[in-house]
């Protein structure tokens, strides 16, 4: 909480300790009230009872301690090194096309990861322990009032900052751990066999995206192509991949280990396919919470999504708490966080639909109703309507959250992202078996897919409305519309419950009452609501402070002057027509537009 929002972290215990304290003194009371606030309030206290309370409070101070010791080391490599010429030595644990991350073993810097650039034609390897001088540059900082801030980024990577080496020595080779070390073998193989499918070279970098998450191959105009489309996640791998991994395993191992310890094999393959990319936070969330699935069955235990999930995350933030701040990680459990909501909401609400139409087309014999209805409740129509629900559960919870990185929302985005879940699934089977066994049917089965998928990625980006610019939302606008979300998925849910609890008949019988009285005062209601839309309007139209902001744009002096009649004068936006950086888009629409 308190890295994430910036807020002190003791408001976050005292709150904790208020509601603890309402739990010490908590008194009932016999008689029913139907608006009664401490009737209410108690559903939070019975959630936040005392034990969830020191569980909280418990794993909060290791992950407190966790972020101020990383946070100490990062400042004492930038007191201590920022611009300086330093000699270290290091192990490559990584290579990012034209960049080496390497783990520095100097003391006091021992532990901490560095980026390394130079010009040599070495020949480097993982595992690699080197020995190299240069100048150590701390990453720079944001600028512009919610620009984008370089450090924080690489804390996400766990980077400290980068050193251009002006000479870089050898010491040992093959000295990384050796479990990383055979998975990096074992992806360069995989990509070899990908390379000897008979597919065009635009595909095979395609099939490497979709299976290996490697991205590198695939040109620029592709991949934005899929970010326009706002399909890019399908070139990341999340839960899906590990889906299809444990459908195939079981397939395979089940014949011949059994269907009991055919479970331990699986969660073999999700863990060393996890160690192939990288354990990458969206990698992780997934091959953890699919490895705790897999175990669940094989020790006859129940498995439970949300405690799945928590595990995941703790072993992700216990390695780096700055990772909550990574937007793989954040589209990722957010992504399933809104499957698990609100899948079964539109899963009960259509087939309440269909129940309800179907019964009156059969009291006025309507055929082709009951014709459609019956293929909507058969097995093709029920897998595609889940499809369909998934992609909408997921993008209600990712919106915010696009909004607030990408500044962009879009029309068109649903619809090709469900055209596009019914294709990158056979992908993924086709592409897993032809790896291993060369099928010359299968393979053109596979090129027909890939090359519809590379043509629906450029179809969605010509689509009107596919990136509409908009304002970035507040934080109160954002609690607002989760919190709307979540009432209105919790309303149908009760609506639809067949048995309802006693806590869901009050609220049943509060939408009852509020229903009443709005029709009782229907007409003062919407004077009241009128009045207040005036009052706003006419409070926007007060003049407001002049305000004068100075922005970084990289050269010159760029000033941006908001007049008291909200009126904008940007004074020298920077950039030359001989620059090929373009200023306006990379600074001043970022900051209007935040």
């Amino acid at each position: 909480m308190g890295l994430y929002c910036n807020i002190s972290i003791v408001l976050f215990y005292v709150f904790f300790y208020i509601v603890y304290l309402m739990n010490s003194n908590q008194k009932r009371k016999k008689e029913f009230q139907l608006f009664s606030l401490r009737r209410y309030i108690r559903y939070g206290k019975i959630i936040f009872s005392k034990k969830v309370i020191k569980i909280i409070i418990i794993f909060s101070i290791i992950s407190n301690t966790i972020t101020l010791y990383q946070n100490n080391q990062y400042k004492n490599l930038y007191q201590n090194l920022d611009n300086q010429n330093c000699e270290l030595v290091g192990m490559v644990v990584s290579i990012e096309e034209e960049r080496y991350k390497v783990k520095i073993e100097n003391q006091p810097y021992q532990k901490t990861y560095i980026y390394l650039y130079f010009n040599e034609n070495l020949d480097i390897a993982y595992g690699d322990q080197i020995i190299f001088k240069g100048v150590f540059a701390s990453p720079q900082k944001r600028s512009n009032y919610k620009g984008f801030d370089y450090a924080n980024y690489l804390k996400t990577k766990k980077i400290y900052g980068t050193v251009k080496a002006e000479s870089v020595k050898i010491m040992a080779k093959n000295k990384g751990n050796q479990m990383i070390t055979y998975a990096n073998k074992l992806k360069e193989k995989l990509k070899e066999r990908i390379e000897r499918i008979n597919l065009s070279q635009e595909e095979k970098a395609m099939l490497k995206g979709i299976l290996l998450g490697d991205i590198t191959e695939i040109s620029e105009d592709t991949i934005s192509d899929f970010s326009k489309s706002s399909i890019l996640h399908i070139l990341s791998v999340s839960g899906m991949h590990i889906s299809y991994i444990i459908i195939v395993s079981g397939f395979i191992f089940e014949k011949g280990f059994g269907k009991h310890f055919s479970k331990l094999i699986t969660s073999m393959i999700i863990f060393i396919y996890m160690a192939i990319l990288n354990f990458t936070p969206s990698v992780a969330r997934a091959g953890i919470c699919g490895i705790i699935f897999t175990l669940s069955n094989f020790f006859y235990r129940k498995n439970d999504v949300w405690e799945s999930l928590a595990v995941a995350l703790f072993a992700i933030l216990l390695y780096n708490p700055f990772l909550l701040q990574d937007i793989g990680l954040e589209l990722s459990f957010a992504g399933t966080i809104g499957i698990i909501i609100f899948q079964k909401t539109f899963q009960k609400w259509i087939n309440d639909l269909l129940d309800r139409k179907k019964r009156k087309a059969i009291r006025r014999n309507q055929k082709l109703t009951k014709w459609m209805i019956k293929n909507l409740q058969s097995q093709i129509g029920k897998s595609i309507l889940d499809a369909i629900f998934v992609t909408i559960s997921a993008n209600l919870i990712l919106m915010p959250i696009l909004l607030i990185t990408f500044h962009t929302i879009s029309l068109t985005s649903l619809l090709v992202s469900i055209l596009t879940s019914f294709i990158v699934g056979p992908i993924m089977i086709l592409g897993l078996i032809v790896m291993m066994i060369r099928i010359s049917f299968l393979e053109t089965i596979l090129h027909i897919f890939l090359k519809l998928l590379i043509n629906m990625a450029k179809w969605g980006s010509h689509l009107p409305f596919n990136q509409i610019y908009l304002i970035t939302p507040s934080i109160f606008t954002i609690i607002i519309f989760y919190s709307f979300l979540f009432l209105l998925n919790e309303m149908i849910t009760i609506k639809l419950e067949k048995n309802p609890s006693m806590f869901q008949k009050r609220i049943k019988n509060l939408i009852y009452v509020a229903k009443y009285k709005w029709k009782s005062h229907k007409k003062k209601g919407i004077i009241v609501i009128l009045i207040i839309c005036f009052i706003f309007h006419f409070i926007s139209l007060v003049p407001k402070n002049l305000k004068i902001y100075f922005i970084d744009v990289g050269q010159g002096d760029c000033s941006l002057i908001i007049t008291p009649r909200n009126q904008s004068i940007l004074i020298d936006g920077g950039g030359s027509e001989w620059s090929d950086f373009d200023v306006r888009r990379k600074n001043i629409d970022a900051i209007f537009i935040k």
